[in-house]
């Protein structure tokens, strides 16, 4: 194994034993949200907040919820944990791709020296024709017989 390889499975180690390491992940997104009302004394506005909605699309609908305050820091990091559990997998992802390649392109080199460039055409032109054996032929063949005799 060579240092690109050795150092590309340590990398793909790394990003495993990361994505291992999360435990809780929700998808969507947290949004705060804050009301206004004019202040008792008609003076100023009274700010209240902050609301926390969670949204996510499923099933292909955008799906809302009201989260209580208390659960919105643990909420905003199980969300966290997914966009990051998403990036990795991306990136593991991407040096698999690459390491694929890489692979195939020695085992290539190696098992055959010729490039192939030609591409088989789209309708073959010199298709097999029946064999005698095929189901098709002996019925034709013993309708033949039976005119003839």
């Amino acid at each position: 194994m060579n240092a690109h390889n050795q150092s590309d499975s340590s990398l793909r180690q790394a990003l495993l034993d990361q994505i291992a390491a999360i435990t809780t992940m929700q998808p969507g997104s947290l949004a705060e949200e804050y009301r206004e009302h004019p202040a008792h004394d008609s003076q100023g506005v009274v700010r209240l907040g902050p609301y926390f909605k969670h949204q996510l699309w499923q099933n292909g609908r955008n799906v809302s919820r009201r989260v209580p305050a208390a659960e919105a820091s643990t909420l905003k990091l199980d969300i966290e944990n997914a966009k990051l559990f998403d990036q990795l997998t991306d990136q593991l992802a991407k040096l698999n791709f690459e390491h694929t390649l890489a692979l195939r392109a020695g085992k290539t080199s190696v098992d055959s020296p010729e490039k192939k460039t030609s591409k088989p055409s789209a309708s073959p032109k010199n298709t097999a024709k029946p064999s005698s054996s095929s189901p098709k032929r002996a019925r034709n063949s013993s309708k033949r017989k039976n005119t003839l005799n």
